[in-house]
């Protein structure tokens, strides 16, 4: 394949098998194709309802590779099938087997939050502008809410007007029910969305194997209820989303940190280190 224009997607139509939960938190598998591919990621055809943010297992049927992405935004929704852009975890995966032209780079737009109003300078990936000229908008993390949010191209001076943390804490307090711990949580350290989606993982440690339900994923990792206690900095290796008798991407992994609930529950926080194992 070739394309004068390095930024520009190409054309995919290749097959591919997409491993997934719905919007629902229903796991699923899709053979389906990638309409178009760029370095960071594509465009693909499916079925399901997907949220955005949420993980994908995408596997490349000519070469029975494998790579682990998050859907950037729905592009196109039809009766039956639906477009989505993907962007890969890595971005050094090579999916596609398929030399891009030009070196890989990033353009930069002026973005306005549509819910805060906030206006930054935005570094976009391919991907992203595929979906932004398709969309006119783009999803992504905001402080006001602490979550993704819809954002526009905008001719307004670029702002660094964003609500204080104590701000954005003491509104969602007001708004949302907290369970309240018998030992606080450390704070985090990141700054990903996560989404609440209820999806099976599989916690493996010290021979031991746990099937748990997640609470919410981000790109860096999830969190999960338990009975059992994994002291934080535990290694560990987590498949999620998990389906049983099924292929799963087991991805080496750390218990960033341990929470005690009341009625013997315990809540931890997960974060990924690079290395993945397909059991």
């Amino acid at each position: 394949m070739a394309n004068d224009q390095s930024a520009s997607p190409l054309l995919g139509k290749l097959q591919i098998e997409v491993f997934g939960a719905d919007l629902d938190g229903s796991q699923f598998i899709e053979q389906t194709q990638a309409l178009t591919i760029t370095r960071d990621g594509g465009t693909i055809a499916l079925a399901n309802k997907l949220a955005p943010d949420s993980e994908l297992i995408v596997r490349n049927l000519a070469t029975n590779e494998e790579a682990v992405a998050r859907v950037v935004d729905l592009i196109r929704d039809g009766s039956f099938v639906r477009v989505y852009g993907i962007a890969f975890i890595d971005p050094s995966v090579n999916l596609w087997q398929v030399e891009f032209p030009g070196v890989e780079s990033k353009k930069t737009a002026v973005m306005e939050c549509d819910r805060c109003h906030a206006v930054e300078a935005v570094l976009i990936s391919d991907i992203e502008m595929e979906t932004l000229e398709s969309k006119q908008t783009l999803r992504r993390f905001c402080d006001c809410s602490n979550s993704s949010t819809i954002w526009k191209k905008t001719d307004r001076t670029v702002t660094e007007r964003r609500p204080a943390e104590s701000e954005v804490s003491d509104r969602r307090r007001q708004i949302l029910p907290i369970e309240e711990p018998t030992t606080p949580a450390p704070r985090e350290r990141r700054e990903r969305k996560r989404t609440a989606v209820k999806v099976p993982a599989c916690i493996r440690c010290d021979g031991w194997e746990e099937v748990v339900e997640c609470e919410d994923v981000s790109r860096g990792g999830f969190r999960f209820k338990s009975q059992k206690r994994y002291p934080a900095r535990t290694p560990i290796e987590a498949a999620a989303p998990y389906a049983k008798n099924s292929v799963n991407i087991f991805v080496a992994a750390r218990i960033a940190y341990q929470q005690q609930l009341p009625g013997r529950l315990y809540r931890h926080g997960v974060e990924y280190v690079k290395s993945i194992k397909i059991a």
